[in-house]
């Protein structure tokens, strides 16, 4: 399977929007929030359960064409839906999603994902863009939102230490946005999807037996199903070590672990597969089958 290329922020939004319409019987599209320079944050919900799980990507421009690739696997999970078709050997999408619905978020960092389609003349408020140039960083190398905030440390975890002026915990738009989102909706779990060495890195609690126990389980699951490396803690350390800060320090990952207390995990996939990600179409399948498995049935 290749990764439908919408190419602009524009496209892949309005691509969103359509599937929502095309399959409003059991899919429905909603804006989250706004970024700093005014774009829409999009979300799509499919399936009819009472609880759901989050699927995210493009929190950074590094992310590269994972907005795409979880857009198609969006896509698909709605064909086999309405065609009430089964993928891979067994998962039954409609009755899998008539128990939880995936609530998707392909592209949380619009900006960021402008600048590496555009550069930063894609910015649209003149001060922060000046401010982005002022930089003198290259395009490649930017991961930050339009005001040059990290949204992957900008989540008010436990023990957060703010690095820069101005970078209080949820000082962001779009980190508001999806903490709001969290809040909102009854959900089983969060699953961010970025590129990295092909690991699944669940979340842990320091006082949680129980909950580190079924994360734990859930994340074997997901490594049988990718073949992906499994590893303790959270996403990002080696920026970490050369920053100073702890990795679990403002993450989405842990602050959903810490206030919602639900299963967490950040699968990253090897950067030499961004060509085709098999995998990625069954992961979050997977992880709705095992948490309606015996085992984790509450």
């Amino acid at each position: 399977m290749a990764a439908e290329q919408s190419g602009t922020y524009e496209k892949l939004y309005y691509t969103i929007w359509e599937i929502g319409q095309r399959y409003g019987e059991f899919a429905q599209f909603r804006v989250i929030g706004r970024s700093h320079d005014d774009r829409m944050i999009p979300m799509l919900e499919i399936g009819k359960g009472d609880r759901c799980i989050f699927c995210l990507s493009g929190i950074e421009s590094g992310d590269g064409n994972l907005p795409e690739y979880l857009l198609s696997n969006i896509k698909e999970y709605c064909v086999a839906y309405e065609s009430n078709w089964i993928m891979g050997e067994s998962y039954e999408v409609q009755r899998l999603l008539d128990k939880v619905r995936i609530c998707a978020i392909p592209i949380l960092n619009p900006d960021s994902y402008e600048i590496s389609e555009k550069g930063y003349g894609a910015i649209r408020n003149p001060i922060y863009r000046q401010m982005l140039k002022m930089q003198d960083k290259p395009v490649d190398d930017y991961e930050s939102n339009a005001r040059g905030i990290d949204l992957r440390r900008n989540f008010p975890t436990n023990y957060y230490q703010r690095k820069k002026i101005n970078q209080e915990p949820a000082s962001e738009n779009e980190t508001r946005a999806l903490i709001n989102i969290f809040q909102e909706y009854s959900s089983e779990g969060l699953l961010t999807f970025s590129y990295s060495r092909g690991k699944i890195i669940y979340c842990r609690q320091e006082k949680g037996f129980a909950y580190n126990q079924r994360n734990y389980r859930l994340a074997r699951h997901l490594q049988k199903c990718s073949g992906y490396r499994l590893e303790k803690g959270i996403a990002g350390g080696a920026m970490t070590r050369k920053t100073g800060t702890k990795p679990d320090m403002g993450s989405p990952e842990q602050f959903y672990a810490e206030v919602i207390r639900q299963p967490s995990m950040a699968i990253e996939i090897p950067d030499y597969r961004k060509g085709e990600i098999e995998e990625l179409r069954m992961i979050p399948l997977e992880y709705i089958y095992s948490l309606n498995s015996g085992a984790f049935v509450k």
